[in-house]
């Protein structure tokens, strides 16, 4: 059921960024929606996008797609062709997980990848674990290098989040900042972090 359900919610998902996008065309929000390695090989993936973009109104630019390192060795025509369209959509394309799968770095060179997420066993232990603070401060350096952006996963604690902030990374995700939320309880938050103008 992942494909009908991964198409669901990448309907929802537009539909919420596009109401978003629509109450603050002063401050847009681009919301990421994750895509297993089953689904960018699968040949709908390109005609359900286009069909959540337009029945949505939203921006390509306001959306990107998560994929892992997995999904980057699926080298099928189809897999390949997925990629190239997500980009020529305008829709921004994450490396997820990045530094835990299989992917060589060439496959930075040979996608269209526009954000490397550091994976969160990088993060967890990161105030005290010189090796994770080497390794996170060169998957910066590299993704700043690539004209990429970063953003680092699984922030728990304050003390993660400023020594991320130290090391120059400069977005983060995690429980820190807030547990998973539906879209309606996203919006008071949004409200207060960016109030209409």
């Amino acid at each position: 059921m992942i494909l009908d359900i991964g198409d669901w919610v990448l309907r929802q998902a537009c539909t919420q960024a596009a109401a978003w996008a629509t109450a603050r065309p002063d401050r847009p929000i681009t919301v990421r929606v994750n895509k297993s390695a089953l689904q960018v090989a699968d040949a709908r993936l390109l005609p359900t996008l286009d069909d959540a973009l337009a029945a949505s109104g939203l921006d390509p630019n306001l959306l990107c797609i998560e994929i892992t390192e997995t999904a980057l060795l699926s080298q099928t025509a189809t897999a390949t062709d997925n990629v190239a369209g997500i980009h020529e959509r305008g829709v921004g394309i994450a490396i997820d997980d990045f530094g835990t799968g299989y992917a060589s770095l060439l496959y930075l060179r040979r996608y269209p990848i526009n954000v490397i997420k550091i994976d969160r066993s990088f993060v967890t232990n990161i105030t005290t674990d010189e090796q994770d603070q080497a390794i996170t401060t060169a998957i910066i350096a590299l993704a700043s290098a690539l004209g990429m952006t970063v953003t680092a996963e699984g922030v728990e604690y304050p003390d993660q989040a400023a020594c991320l902030h130290d090391l120059g990374c400069p977005s983060a995700q995690g429980w820190h900042y807030s547990t998973a939320l539906p879209g309606v309880e996203v919006t008071p938050l949004l409200d207060h972090i960016y109030p209409h103008n």
